[in-house]
């Protein structure tokens, strides 16, 4: 199945338009946040379909809210890190599951969790993509496993989703510094070290003062109440 371009109803960037200095930290702050809130809300995907052993994998992006534009070299980069499956299946195709029967506001979440993108400079896309290749995928898959191992209004449930919130954000921080180290010794990074080491000071400052505690709370205590059971 190839990638499918699909133009959210919510939050959509035209190809023409250009990112500014900030389009760095804002793209790596959504990355952030839009994982910390896969691994709350896909706790209710285990609940509903009463999974009891959990495989997580990745595959390439299927569904995306935006797309770049070659005349001014920018690329529509995925908040999400790939596309994310729970027992080989992506998680926004769970919205149509009758066993899941989520309330709509659920099923658009999941959707544009899995769809939203953020206009790049090339040089940030490629930034992501060497991220996956050392280590962040598996420090996500980790979370999303502390995650969906803790049932719905457990004992200590806010607790330990902060304590696995945690060990993401430090996941984040030591893959994110590999990531730089192995950049610096390739040729791209000579030929566009100015660029490069801007766009590194925007993530690493954005990982850094990420205030993990918050989206997990809101998030936890929106999809608490009852008609998000």
């Amino acid at each position: 199945m190839g990638r499918k371009q699909i133009y959210s109803p919510v939050h959509i960037y035209t190809k023409d338009k250009p990112p500014d200095k900030d389009t760095p930290s804002i793209h790596c702050h959504k990355r952030i946040r839009i994982m910390l809130t896969l691994g709350i809300l896909s706790r209710k995907i285990v609940e509903k379909k009463k999974i009891t052993e959990v495989n997580i994998s990745f595959e390439g992006a299927k569904i995306q809210d935006g797309r770049g534009n070659r005349q001014i070299k920018t690329e529509a980069a995925h908040n999400i890190p790939r596309n994310v499956l729970i027992n080989g299946t992506s998680t926004w195709e769970y919205i149509n599951d009758p066993e899941c029967n989520f309330h709509e506001r659920i099923k658009k979440q999941l959707f544009l969790l899995s769809a939203s993108t953020v206009i790049v400079k090339r040089e940030v896309n490629y930034l992501d993509s060497q991220w996956e290749n050392n280590g962040i995928l598996d420090v996500f898959a980790n979370y999303m496993y502390e995650c969906m191992k803790l049932k719905i209004d457990s004992e200590n449930e806010q607790e330990l989703l902060l304590e696995a919130g945690k060990n993401f954000i430090d996941g984040c921080k030591g893959t994110f510094n590999k990531t730089i180290k192995a950049i610096k010794t390739r040729k791209v990074y000579q030929n566009k070290k100015d660029i490069l080491d801007e766009i590194f000071q925007k993530f690493y400052h954005t990982i850094e003062h990420f205030n993990y505690a918050h989206p997990i709370k809101i998030f936890l205590d929106i999809y608490s109440l009852p008609q998000y059971k």
